[in-house]
Formats: structure tokens, C-alpha cells, sequence
């Protein structure tokens, strides 16, 4: 059986990004997870994990606490795919 993956962290994650001024992350991450069409999720949370991984290098520093939270929550489920992602 396959396990249900909840998308809620990055949703906080573009929220959170949004607030912090960093709209253009945001808009790239709303895009991947709500208006692209993929073939399978694991090839979404690919995309995602790019993303995310992205966003920690580029703007780590620039994060309130409240969103590297959601950052690190949302690497959690790219890491729950694909177990082999590199941080």
C-alpha cells in the first residue's frame, strides 16, 4: 500500500516565503505543487525537492525561524520519497 504523502508543509513553506518577501520562490513553488500537471508524485516531489533544496542554499540566511521551520518540515517529506536526498 502506498503511503499518502500531505503536501500541508509546503503550503506553509509559500505562506511563509510570501510574508518574508521572497515572492518569487513562493510563486515557484505554488506553480510546482498546484498548477503543474505531473505523470507521477514522486516525479512532483522531485521538483519540489529541487525547489526546497534551492531556496535552503540561496536564501537560508534570509528566513525568519518560522520559515526555515516550514523549510526543514518540507525537506522532511522530499526525504520520505526519496531517501536519498542530498542536503
Amino acid at each position: 500500500m502506498a503511503v499518502k504523502t500531505s503536501y500541508e508543509p509546503f503550503d506553509h513553506l509559500i505562506a511563509c516565503l510570501r510574508r518574508d518577501g521572497l515572492t518569487e520562490e513562493a510563486t515557484i513553488l505554488d506553480q510546482l505543487l498546484h498548477k503543474t500537471g505531473w505523470t507521477s508524485g514522486s516525479e512532483l516531489m522531485g521538483e519540489l525537492g529541487l525547489a526546497v533544496k534551492k531556496i535552503r542554499r540561496e536564501h537560508l540566511r534570509d528566513l525568519t525561524e518560522t520559515c526555515k521551520a516550514h523549510l526543514r518540515d518540507s525537506i522532511e517529506i522530499v526525504k520520505r520519497v526519496w531517501p536519498g536526498f542530498p542536503e
